[in-house]
């Protein structure tokens, strides 16, 4: 595969940015086969942002030529008190997690945290050379990483996780490092790091973030980052997200309640799920409806759906079952590689309520 090919894939969506196109396109040109990371932390159920988002573009750096890993981030979890800081109950989590990213990307290297520093003085000396580098302010500014605000009270662990996070960056051998868009700080933190310590040079790859299906939130701070990290899917918030295992009458039900007003493109959830799941995957839209409305229509690009909708040509109920339907077709496979006692098994692990 040529250069321009594989940065086709690298940038198509869901990639929001890349730090920089250029470096990346040295990169690619000077390395067959770049090192990428994902960091996931472990705590409740995973949703699609999670999987469907983060994993499509793991997957398109592999058909890419790029060595993927997923690093299943036990100490950070630990770190920002997820599941209680139970190591227990996160130990179990992280098979989960495991399956499910090996599911869904077979192609990536699933990699746990506790594993890489289990005997690793180099990995803690980083973390210390780093830490000395790194002031309270500047280790403050990426708190948004955690889903914390600078004004929380926050424990000790949760200004060590963003050194960690950079550590762990150079500890896996890592070019492309990835997250979504509300890790760009930290990314920008490392990559100032890695040239204050002259490491290698690292391109920060950016996903974008999949917003809840609630009606959008202006967040109280103006920045544009803690802003759209406001208004992304989060399980923590009731209805804003489709979990990775949720049935299809569960998908069907939480996109019937979905914020989506007629015409309305801006700040649209349901949209967003097409533009940033279903075309990237499925490639296409099928909506079925009576021919009083229209009839059955497939729509083969996004563009083509956002102008149907824009222009009311779409009903916003009509868009919801397909959107459903196509959700819930992509994650089938997902759900099928879970038996019924697993689902059970990790429900109890993480105190939720699976599909």
């Amino acid at each position: 595969m040529d250069i321009e090919s594989r940065l086709g894939l690298i940038r198509s969506e869901p990639t929001e940015e890349i730090v920089t196109e250029a470096e990346m396109r040295a990169l690619l040109e000077s390395k067959e086969h770049p090192v990428h990371y994902v960091g996931i932390e472990i705590s409740g159920m995973p949703h699609i942002g999670h999987l469907l988002v983060i994993g499509k573009k793991v997957n398109d750096l592999h058909a890419a030529g790029v060595k993927t890993q997923v690093l299943l981030a036990d100490w950070h979890t630990v770190a920002n008190n997820k599941l209680g800081g139970d190591w227990d109950r996160i130990s179990r989590a992280a098979q989960f997690y495991r399956k499910l990213f090996k599911t869904f990307c077979p192609g990536t290297e699933v990699v746990l945290g506790s594993e890489l520093y289990r005997d690793n003085d180099e990995y803690w000396r980083l973390v210390m050379s780093m830490a000395t580098r790194t002031t309270m302010a500047r280790a403050t500014r990426t708190l948004i990483i955690q889903g914390r605000s600078e004004k929380e009270v926050l424990h000790v662990s949760q200004y060590i996780y963003p050194v960690m996070q950079a550590a762990d960056i150079r500890a896996l051998g890592v070019d492309i490092p990835h997250s979504g868009t509300d890790q760009r700080r930290v990314h920008m933190l490392a990559k100032e790091l890695f040239r204050e310590l002259r490491l290698n040079e690292i391109v920060p790859l950016h996903s974008h973030l999949l917003a809840g299906l609630a009606e959008p939130q202006k967040a109280a701070s103006a920045g544009k980052e803690e802003e759209v990290a406001a208004m992304k899917m989060s399980k923590s918030r009731p209805g804003s997200a489709i979990p990775v295992l949720a049935s299809p009458d569960e998908i069907t039900a939480l996109l019937s309640s979905a914020w989506c007003p007629a015409g309305a493109v801006e700040q649209n959830p349901v949209l967003e799920l097409c533009r940033y799941v279903i075309f990237p995957i499925a490639k296409r839209l099928s909506v079925e409806r009576s021919a009083k409305y229209g009839g059955a229509v497939q729509f083969q690009s996004y563009a083509e759906l956002e102008s149907a909708f824009s222009e009311k040509r779409l009903h916003p109920s009509d868009l919801k079952r397909a959107a459903a339907d196509a959700i819930s077709s992509i994650l089938e496979p997902v759900r099928g590689a879970f038996s019924d006692g697993e689902k059970e098994e990790f429900a109890r692990t993480i105190g939720e309520k699976t599909g």
